[in-house]
């Protein structure tokens, strides 16, 4: 767009020159002459193809004096060509013109308007080159800042998961510690309560052991339930997935989609782990394709699992200890599961949270 508006301008001071004139075909004839050599000299990249158009034009300024006018013109194209040759040409018509006629106002004036456009095209092309040279250089700081950025993002979430890690350690070391240590000395406790209501000959203690029995039992179901809790939070679904999806990252291509919450059921994480296991081992035992997808969702209302491969396969078998285990899985937690085969092997598993919060109850 730059280049034609700075081409309208030279024909425009060029044709500034024809002022005065009494004839009117040969301007006109030389201004449409003019645009079309230009015109063709931006629409072809051939070189020779340039070398020809602008020798022709040249030698017709010997024999049409109002061509000269419009030389300017076609000087601005040989400069944005790179053709040094034909721009010392292009000064012959203005000098053999001077020579015959004596009169340097024509000649002079497109001199200058030939300066004025090599002038004008040099400093388009330096500063479409910095114009160049700045956007590649803008594009490489984003490019960089994108990349830092996604480094760093990756760091922090290396930090973050190192921190989730770890948590998870302790939670593990907590329930630990307390089935171990506390757990066993509230069943030893428990037992020789047990015991001493046994040997008691006082009727009237029997109420107080009771009592006493009952807030162990209390104590030791509360202790329970929070190293299973405890033990519960301190599995990484995640972590678990993609360490047993490892295996099949080095025949396939694994697309791993997850998004759940950190209140992820207990039990669910277990039968989910389980059911990733048995279908890697399957595929690399029978799947021939070359794609796997794993989609593990928390919707508001269930937990999902879907497993599925491109391979062509039969029907599975039924019986196999596999697919059995997936089920009783699935099932003892209130969940249904869909295996299909043919076009690919899929396996959908559904479980709804309220049967689980049923189970707890």
């Amino acid at each position: 767009m730059r280049e034609l508006t700075e081409k309208i301008i030279l024909l425009f001071l060029c044709s500034t020159l024809l002022f005065g004139r009494s004839d009117f075909i040969a301007p006109v004839a030389s201004l449409l002459t003019a645009i079309v050599c230009t015109s063709l000299m931006q629409a072809f990249d051939n070189r020779i193809f340039h070398y020809i158009l602008a020798s022709a034009f040249i030698l017709a300024c010997f024999r049409a004096e109002t061509l000269i006018i419009f030389l300017p013109v076609i000087v601005y194209d040989l400069c944005r060509k790179r053709l040094p040759v034909m721009l010392a040409a292009a000064a012959l018509p203005p000098v053999v013109h001077f020579f015959e006629t004596g009169d340097l106002r024509l000649p002079g004036s497109v001199i200058i308007f030939s300066v004025i456009a090599a002038a004008v095209e040099m400093l388009d092309s330096r500063v479409s080159a910095l114009t160049h040279d700045l956007n590649a250089t803008r594009d490489n700081a984003v490019e960089h800042n994108n990349r830092l950025k996604h480094i760093n993002s990756q760091l922090l979430e290396a930090q973050d998961r190192e921190v989730h890690m770890a948590t998870l350690k302790e939670r593990n070391r907590i329930a630990r510690e307390i089935h171990d240590n506390v757990g066993h000395m509230l069943t030893r406790t428990i037992l020789q309560m047990g015991a001493l209501k046994i040997i008691n000959k006082d009727p009237e203690l029997n109420e107080s052991i009771d009592s006493v029995k009952d807030t162990l039992d209390e104590a030791m179901n509360s202790i329970r339930r929070s190293v299973h809790d405890l033990h519960d939070d301190s599995v990484d679904l995640i972590a678990e997935t993609e360490k047993a999806l490892l295996p099949l990252r080095e025949k396939f291509e694994v697309v791993f989609d997850r998004d759940i919450s950190d209140k992820f059921s207990g039990k669910v994480k277990y039968c989910f782990i389980a059911i990733v296991k048995e279908c890697v081992n399957n595929t690399l035992k029978h799947s021939n394709g070359s794609k796997v997808r794993l989609s593990v969702l928390e919707h508001p209302a269930m937990y999902t699992l879907t497993f599925s491969d491109n391979g062509k396969c039969s029907a599975p078998e039924e019986n196999g200890i596999g697919l059995i285990n997936m089920r009783e899985r699935v099932e003892a937690l209130g969940g249904n599961i869909n295996i299909t085969a043919g076009d690919g092997f899929k396996i959908f598993v559904s479980i709804m949270k309220s049967d689980l919060s049923e189970e707890r109850r």
